[in-house]
């Protein structure tokens, strides 16, 4: 737990502004995530044929994935032109206010695919430039991107949880999951106001001029990112290895829309959540031989998910148990030990993104994650298809335990390739680079509303 208290202690009450900004976003996410699952799998039938629901959120993810790179790039050029990252996510938030309502008129999958995958826009572009600002922090503080990523995920999983104990309240009132997502809009426009009374990370003082250069140089930054950056070839074919394993998710999610009603998927999701948090309570009071150093934490994480998660998701795809509060408690424990196994990755992103392009380095990296994911959901469409999974005609859920053990196993396939992570703590960037002039400033009610700048501690810390 000393190692918990010491991550949280870092933060100067002016990063906690920054951070409630993440809790805010992540209660946007969370608070209609429910009702826009049950739409799909009931009102739009898709339970019937999971592989189609597979196959939905892959497609509808696609597009989000590649435009978040540039999104995160379009952030860093505001940024490092003076202008700031506030209006790219000034507007994401509008668009994801629009989107919500527009998914919540649609009627046809193919009119609901189009809001959703526009949802899935503005929160790439959120997050783009959120994880910019993250990174920025990493290095002013010299932390390891295992700190940071951990602090900005326990934001996540706070607002998460906040907004999943709401969103089985949401679906008993309304008694519609149409109505339920336009009840939700008010979430982002929260995060809106909290936004706009926010003034982000002032840019460093750099010359321009040699901040210009770097981005007009021939070809795109990227490429000369990606041939001078020892060991991000290596993070990044990891990255794509660990997930591309075929996950059991989406299917998992329609058996349990069988077993319980829309209010207890929407507790099932607050349990899952909360979960998070434990695991990431837990992962932050590891020592640091695994909190600061990538192999051994991947190598634990990934374990205790394919034992843990993998026997609680194979025991009820099993027993097929009618008990709500059974669904409850297996996704508590499924949701810690899968976010104990996300964290590393995270980090790893972090780690790679360099220095002046923070949010389009991290997307980048991000990029790869979502890639991976494309080919992992269709892989276990396919294999949802194969085994006949389903409650449509002449499906059954009697080979969904087959799948879990299917996909859990592939996990431990990817730990061989550990070993491209050799080394890649100490090549760090973080590690080397000079301590960056990054404040944070909040506007003061008092005194005409004039901004307070708020400047980060850049000591390191002696733990």
């Amino acid at each position: 737990m000393e190692a918990a208290r010491s991550a949280c202690w870092r933060w100067h009450h002016g990063h906690c502004v920054f951070f409630l900004n993440y809790f805010f976003i992540a209660a946007a996410q969370t608070l209609p995530l429910a009702s826009l699952g049950l739409i799909l799998n009931i009102d739009l039938d898709g339970r019937a044929h999971p592989e189609q629901v597979n196959n939905f959120y892959a497609n509808a993810l696609l597009m989000p994935a590649f435009a978040k790179p540039f999104l995160g790039g379009f952030s860093d050029w505001l940024q490092r032109r003076q202008y700031g990252r506030k209006c790219v996510l000034v507007l994401a938030l509008i668009t994801w206010c629009v989107s919500l309502l527009q998914a919540s008129c649609a009627r046809t999958r193919d009119s609901y695919f189009v809001w959703y995958t526009a949802l899935g826009l503005s929160s790439s572009a959120a997050e783009a430039v959120l994880d910019g600002v993250a990174v920025e922090l990493m290095r002013s503080l010299r932390l390891s991107g295992s700190e940071v990523q951990s602090s900005a995920f326990a934001s996540r999983m706070a607002g998460s949880l906040i907004a999943s104990l709401f969103s089985p309240l949401v679906l008993h009132l309304t008694g519609s999951h149409y109505v339920a997502v336009r009840v939700c809009v008010s979430m982002p426009l929260v995060a809106l106001i909290v936004v706009l009374l926010t003034t982000y990370p002032s840019a460093s003082a750099n010359d321009p001029r040699t901040i210009w250069c770097n981005v007009s140089r021939p070809g795109p930054w990227c490429l000369h990112w990606w041939a001078s950056s020892s060991g991000v070839h290596a993070a990044a074919l990891f990255l794509f290895l660990r997930s591309v394993v075929p996950t059991e998710d989406d299917t998992f999610s329609g058996f349990v829309s069988t077993k319980v009603d829309g209010v207890w998927v929407a507790i099932c999701s607050a349990c899952s959540n909360l979960g998070g948090i434990a695991g990431l309570l837990a992962f932050q009071a590891l020592p640091d031989r695994f909190t600061k150093r990538l192999q051994p934490a991947v190598v634990l994480t990934t374990l205790l998910t394919v034992a843990v998660g993998g026997s609680v998701q194979f025991f009820l795809a099993r027993c097929g148990s009618s008990a709500p509060w059974v669904y409850a408690t297996a996704a508590f424990a499924s949701g810690a030990m899968d976010t104990t196994s996300f964290l590393p990755m995270l980090a790893l992103c972090a780690q790679c993104a360099p220095k002046d392009f923070e949010a389009a380095g991290f997307a980048m990296m991000s990029l790869l994650l979502d890639l991976a994911d494309q080919v992992s959901a269709r892989a276990s469409g396919l294999l949802t298809q194969e085994w006949l999974i389903g409650s449509g005609e002449g499906r059954s859920w009697d080979h969904l335990g087959d799948l879990v053990l299917a996909c859990r196993l592939g996990m431990l396939l990817t730990l061989p390739f550990c070993v491209l992570l050799r080394g890649l703590d100490e090549k760090s960037p973080t590690l080397d680079a000079q301590p960056t002039d990054v404040s944070l400033q909040t506007p003061a009610l008092e005194e005409g509303n004039r901004d307070v700048l708020v400047t980060a501690d850049r000591t390191p810390s002696s733990s």
